[in-house]
């Protein structure tokens, strides 16, 4: 089973003892922030000690020093092998945030515009129409009021699906497209996009979908790279993420983690062996919106670069304005179809992110969130935020589909934010 058809599967729907890697402590010793490294170690070898999950590592980040970083558990079950400080995890749509990061790159370049039509790039998209159920039951298909822009894509909120959360007809006729073969490349699944319906008039709804898939291919257009060589061009290369691609070299296979799913009973079923995974085979299709693979000190380089606006390490990446407003909500009161943003969440959505706009004391004891966050996770539940308030990033890795969030992510954040937050 490839690993696009066990993402699709995840959507739809332990029992180890913890095994801690000692190198993985804190190496600074200079002006490091208090941090109660004792009751985050408890936390999450817990969370492994009791089966809910398999293996973890997890970082944070507090006025320029990292003041926690551990590993509990096994990167790989039926090997025994521990989560080291080097596990390469695949990080599936925190690839979203990179790739909208790459398209910011672009415009800053004047390369293109944020109102652009994507179809100034992608001319298939012009085609596509927006279908609804008529009085007679029938399918009823529109043109697009106006065409879906750049802005749309980055927000999900073009109209598009993505074929991976089923219920519907319409998700339906995204999954059956087969837009996540890794032999198909972008610029091949682009001539699928006409035969594809719109769920919705863009910009009137957000829907979490395919669009930073088409973000990366409009990233290649304008660029005439693949989006793998645009973003080590401009981002793994000056930020030193040598361990960050769409695919996993024959030098990091060893430490490329299993992936597991959750079962009805609480038990964990292997879903893809590292060591046989198709991430370690060549493809010819790089996903913007999930295809990532990379490690935790290679993602903290790159949250790094976000909190410090654009800058790592005397390095100038992005400008602060551009960093600013990826990280700033441009929602507002857009209706959002899924519960993940909007309403009680008090979080809206950037370029490729959510953006944390309001908290209440209870948010932030049990779950973390904190006004200015900024982040977003992917489907094997890797999880990073930027707190620009706080000065702070945390950053959690584990490696397994689950139909909702494992309690650990909240229970990190909000441990995470109780030790980093500011006092007022």
């Amino acid at each position: 089973m490839t690993h696009f058809k066990t993402l699709l599967l995840s959507t739809l729907i332990m029992g180890v003892s913890a095994c801690s890697s000692g190198a993985d402590a804190p190496a600074e010793t200079l002006d490091v922030p208090a941090f109660d490294t004792a009751a985050m170690d408890a936390l999450l070898s817990g969370a492994v000690e009791r089966g809910e999950i398999i293996g973890v590592q997890a970082l944070v980040f507090d006025e320029g020093q990292t003041v926690y970083r551990n590993s509990f558990g096994l990167a790989d079950r039926e090997r025994n092998t521990p989560v080291t400080s080097d596990t390469v995890y695949r990080v599936y749509s925190m690839t979203k945030p990179m790739t909208s990061a790459l398209i910011m790159d672009l415009r800053e370049e004047g390369k293109l515009k944020l109102s652009d039509p994507a179809s100034k790039y992608i001319p298939q998209l012009a085609q596509m129409k927006v279908v609804s159920l008529g009085e007679d039951g029938k399918p009823k298909y529109e043109d697009q009021a106006r065409p879906m822009t750049i802005e749309d894509l980055l927000l999900h909120r073009a109209g598009m699906a993505y074929g991976i959360f089923g219920g519907n007809p319409i998700e339906e006729a995204w999954q059956q497209a087969g837009l996540f073969d890794p032999q198909t490349s972008m610029a091949e699944n682009m001539d699928k996009m006409p035969m594809l319906p719109l769920l919705g008039q863009p910009g009137e709804q957000w829907f979490y979908s395919y669009s930073i898939d088409i973000l990366g291919r409009i990233a290649e257009v304008v660029t005439g790279q693949t989006l793998g060589e645009a973003l080590k061009e401009r981002f793994f290369d000056p930020l030193g993420m040598d361990e960050t691609g769409f695919k996993v070299t024959a030098e990091l296979k060893p430490r490329f983690a299993s992936n597991y799913m959750l079962q009805a009973d609480g038990s964990f079923l292997l879903a893809e062996d590292g060591q046989t995974s198709p991430f370690t085979m060549d493809g010819k299709f790089e996903s913007g919106g999930g295809g990532l693979t990379s490690t935790t000190d290679d993602w903290l380089k790159f949250a790094r670069m976000l909190l410090n606006e654009g800058e790592y390490e005397g390095t100038r990446i992005l400008e602060p304005e551009t960093v600013r407003l990826m990280m700033s909500d441009h929602l507002g009161d857009t209706p959002a179809l899924l519960p993940w943003i909007g309403g009680d969440t008090g979080a809206g959505f950037g370029y490729g992110g959510s953006v944390q706009l309001t908290s209440t004391p209870a948010q932030e004891a049990t779950s973390g969130r904190y006004p200015g966050q900024f982040g977003w996770g992917g489907a094997a539940r890797t999880n990073f935020w930027v707190d620009p308030k706080n000065d702070a990033i945390g950053i959690i890795m584990l490696q397994m589909f689950s139909p909702e969030d494992p309690q650990i992510h909240a229970d990190f954040q909000a441990l995470t934010l109780a030790q980093t937050r500011d006092a007022k």
